[in-house]
């Protein structure tokens, strides 16, 4: 039989066959084209980053030969290109290494953990100088687990090893200094001794540093004077006015009263701020002052050891004294300053100044009282060796019309205090336009954010209409709308910070501008139109400020209470989550109820997003004497000793991880910015009440990096709830004043 004739349908159906051939192998081509070219690009990209990265980056060998070098790498060792490096170099740890055994120890290191981190180790530049380096290696092997090279980059870190060892000399010549000094120093923090040198023990007659280490700072303070040790200490904490020297009545360890009088500055130490105090037994002072006419001798012993310039003047204004200190300060002794006229003359060379000087000096003396000190003055002194000194002096008048005048220099204090002044203005400076430019970014987006979402919804109804595969798209629109959302949601969120932020800047303005009006109105009488000006201002600031006094009134707070629970509960109705609320009625507290719900509502919200499915969270309130107590309580995973001191600082939450920015508000583990916690420290101090808290980290979770599972029944270490609800947990409590409820 002869062949079958091809229809023509059957042609043309080979002929479209073919044709889609031809398309499907232009597009796989094309394909590999593009994969060819994004390859050449990346290529690029990382040689690029190679060539231009700051730390010297490199491979070497096994038996200690560069295989490659980028220029950083050649630049740390002082050669001119990565080739000269690389001819230069034929033995890393001959030529290189000033401690050849240092390439062992990495190499060992390499084999045991396959990296070595921060590996810090001496090497030679090329010529011939010694310097610091820093490396990250690790070990490549093949699939047999043969080595095959060494990678990694370091890093220049001899300015930094300098900086250490110069900073260790420093500390070891000022506490030697300390150590061997005339008076009792003592570095305090949360009003407890963390440090006591050799006088300090010995001043309050104890055995050794170890039984005061830890102590409070009222175990060396008698009695008497107990309350004012704490009053003064508690002010300090909270950056309040306190005297730069004072006294107090002290009690030694066998029970002899002794008199003390304290200086104190405030120092950092290994990231926290510490009080470094110095305190000086002027027990033998004080009987001095007493017994002065008959004792005279014994005064004059004292004060040629007194670690501060002191200065005797007569009723005529002659200098019958002046102690050796004060010549080791400004260098003059009586031939060079018999009188306070010459003093004055070498001292404060400037017409103007001197004029100021003594304006000072002649207010100070209407006020003087035999036996008191006057007002501390601080002026700049020119020494006879053409320095000049920052000195505080304090004048004391004496029962005979004599003066003792004595003189400290805080030259380096002052200049430590303008340094930090100038350091935090900076901040503050830099802190302002970061503010300025998320606020900026969080408006611009806004529009084109919305313009967006709009289209796409007209789009979906669009395709909804047409035989285009709509439900082909659909997914990726949702996606696209379910995306626009949430950057939607984060601009909102950073109007909220930005708001809250100005909130809290007019607050601790409002704040500032208080004290300078106190010392404003100590000048002279105000007049009228500063005062109405002063007025707008505080009034122009007080538009930024949420709640006000005068919308206090009287709340039952139980019954306050109750509704916002409810809310909460229908807003995480999609969690496990048993509430127990306590309580009764006419229990009132006088308070603005905005102020109280965005507290209520706060706490509620912070405990839900903390306590995992199946956990319990309790509500009560109470009254205790005068105050009125809102407790909520959570049986949640609690808060870590380290981070309970910074969790009212405001943006702050114990979990640093991105998942927060894919949950919804009371989920579990959504985090908060700790911008509720913040908001409600400013309103206690505003509108007069206290929030606390009390933690317990759980114990199988115990760390930051412990994630818990989020419910009970998920838990690899509970085996009922009763075990989680033993194993941690948080509570706050709010304490209100409280409120009278008016008669009828």
């Amino acid at each position: 039989m002869g062949r079958k004739e091809k229809t023509r349908d059957e042609l043309f159906k080979e002929i479209s066959d073919l044709r889609e051939c031809v398309v499907q192998f232009e597009k796989v081509d094309a394909e590999r084209k593009n994969a060819e070219a994004a390859l050449r690009q990346t290529e690029e990209k990382y040689r690029k980053m190679f060539e231009n990265a700051t730390e010297g980056i490199f491979q070497t060998s096994v038996d200690g030969k560069f295989l490659s070098a980028n220029p950083s790498l050649a630049r740390i060792h002082g050669y001119d290109s990565p080739e000269d490096l690389m001819r230069s170099i034929t033995n890393i740890n001959r030529q290189l290494y000033v401690n050849p055994s240092d390439r062992l120890t990495m190499v060992n290191l390499l084999k045991r953990h396959g990296v070595a981190q921060n590996f810090e180790v001496q090497m030679y530049r090329k010529d011939g100088n010694l310097q610091w380096i820093m490396m990250n290696v690790r070990e490549v092997r093949d699939d047999k687990g043969n080595t095959l090279y060494y990678e990694g980059t370091m890093q220049d870190i001899t300015r930094r090893k300098k900086a250490e060892a110069a900073l260790m000399e420093s500390e070891e010549r000022y506490r030697t200094a300390i150590e061997h000094s005339n008076d009792g120093v003592a570095i305090i923090h949360e009003n407890k001794h963390q440090y006591v040198n050799k006088r300090f023990v010995d001043m309050f007659e104890y055995d050794s540093a170890d039984e005061i280490i830890a102590k409070p700072v009222t175990i060396v303070a008698h009695p008497d004077d107990v309350e004012k040790l704490i009053s003064i200490n508690n002010r300090r904490q909270r950056n309040e006015p306190v005297p730069s020297r004072y006294e107090f009545k002290g009690i030694t360890k066998k029970g002899k009263t002794i008199y003390v009088e304290v200086s104190a500055a405030v120092i950092p130490s290994r990231g926290i701020f510490v009080y470094l105090v110095y305190l000086r037994d002027i027990t033998g002072r004080k009987q001095a002052e007493e017994t002065l006419r008959n004792e005279r001798n014994r005064f004059r012993a004292l004060s040629d050891n007194a670690p501060f310039g002191i200065i005797m003047i007569d009723p005529d204004g002659t200098f019958t004294y002046l102690n050796p200190k004060f010549k080791e300060l400004f260098g003059y002794d009586l031939n060079d300053v018999p009188s306070g006229s010459q003093w004055i003359k070498k001292a404060f060379p400037d017409p103007v100044y001197r004029k100021n000087v003594i304006i000072a000096w002649i207010n100070d003396m209407k006020y003087s009282k035999p036996g008191h000190k006057l007002f501390s003055r601080t002026f700049d002194v020119a020494c006879k060796d053409q320095t000049s000194k920052t000195v505080n002096f304090i004048p004391v008048q004496l029962a005979t019309g004599e003066y003792i005048l004595t003189c400290e220099d805080i030259t380096e204090r002052i200049q430590a205090h303008e340094a930090l002044i100038q350091s935090r203005n900076e901040l503050e400076r830099l802190n302002r336009a970061k503010t300025k430019a998320v606020n900026h970014v969080s408006h611009e987006l806004k529009t084109p954010l919305s313009v967006i979402q709009g289209n796409i919804r007209i789009l979906k109804r669009k395709l909804e209409n047409t035989q285009l595969p709509y439900q082909t798209i659909k997914g990726l629109l949702e996606s696209l709308e379910r995306n626009l959302e949430r950057l939607l949601n984060i601009s909102k969120e950073t109007d909220k910070i930005f708001s809250v932020s100005q909130e809290l800047e007019a607050g601790a303005t409002l704040d500032e501008l208080d004290r300078i009006w106190q010392r404003i109105e100590g000048l002279s009488d105000i007049p009228r139109d500063i005062r109405t000006h002063w007025n707008i201002v505080k009034e122009w600031m007080n538009q930024y400020m949420a709640g006000s006094t005068l919308s206090f009134q009287l709340i039952d707070l139980y019954s306050f209470i109750l509704p916002i629970i409810e809310k909460a509960k229908h807003a995480a109705k999609h969690r496990v989550i048993d509430f127990e609320v306590e309580g009764h009625n006419d229990l009132f507290v006088f308070m603005d109820p905005v102020i109280l719900k965005d507290v209520g509502e706060g706490l509620i919200k912070n405990a839900i997003e903390n306590t995992p499915d199946g956990g319990r969270i309790r509500v009560s309130v109470e009254q205790r004497s005068d105050r009125v107590l809102l407790h909520v309580a959570d049986t949640g995973v609690g808060i870590t000793d380290d981070n309970r001191q910074y969790l009212f600082d405001g943006l702050f939450h114990t979990k640093d991880t991105e998942m927060y920015s894919s949950k919804r508000p009371y989920d579990f583990g959504a985090g908060g910015k700790g911008l509720e916690l913040l908001r409600m420290k400013f309103y206690g101090k505003r509108f007069g009440f206290d929030v606390s808290l009390a933690s317990t980290r759980c114990g199988f979770i115990p760390t930051d990096q412990d994630l818990c599972p989020g419910a009970i029944t998920q838990c690899p270490y509970c085996k009922t709830e009763e075990d989680c609800f033993n194993s941690g947990g948080t509570t706050f409590t709010v304490s209100f004043p409280v409120g009278q409820k008016a008669r009828p």
